[in-house]
């Protein structure tokens, strides 16, 4: 995965945004980011990475880059964990396939959509 032209985080829209070689620039809202977060401790050890809602006010206090393949994130939460790798952060982007918001988990790679709720009688 190409390295980003430009990693902007905007505070007052609470977003990242990361533009990409190909032209496309993918806009984060913050909570989604941390929803996604990629470590062991939010995911465990397995194949499947799920998404774990974070609170709406989910903020960012520092970013790093780390090596030339992935973006260090530490949220407002204190959380820093997370290894947000170029490709992982393209995968999740809403321009990604699926296209928009995704809210279920990637399975062994594979995107899977979150089961629907019952509906009730």
């Amino acid at each position: 995965m190409a390295r980003p032209t430009d990693v902007a985080h905007n505070p007052r829209e609470n977003t990242l945004t990361i533009s990409w070689p190909d032209g496309v620039a993918s806009t984060y809202p913050v909570a989604y980011l941390r929803s996604w977060c990629p470590c062991a401790g939010c995911q465990g050890h397995s194949t499947r990475v799920a998404y774990l809602t974070a609170p709406a006010t989910t903020t960012i206090d520092g970013l790093w880059e780390v090596g030339a393949y992935a973006l260090g994130v530490r949220f407002g939460d204190g959380h820093d964990d997370g290894i947000y790798t170029w490709s992982w952060l393209r995968r999740i982007a809403f321009e990604s396939p699926p296209v928009g918001p995704k809210h279920g988990a990637f399975e062994a790679g594979v995107y899977v959509e979150p089961a629907a709720e019952p509906a009730e009688s």
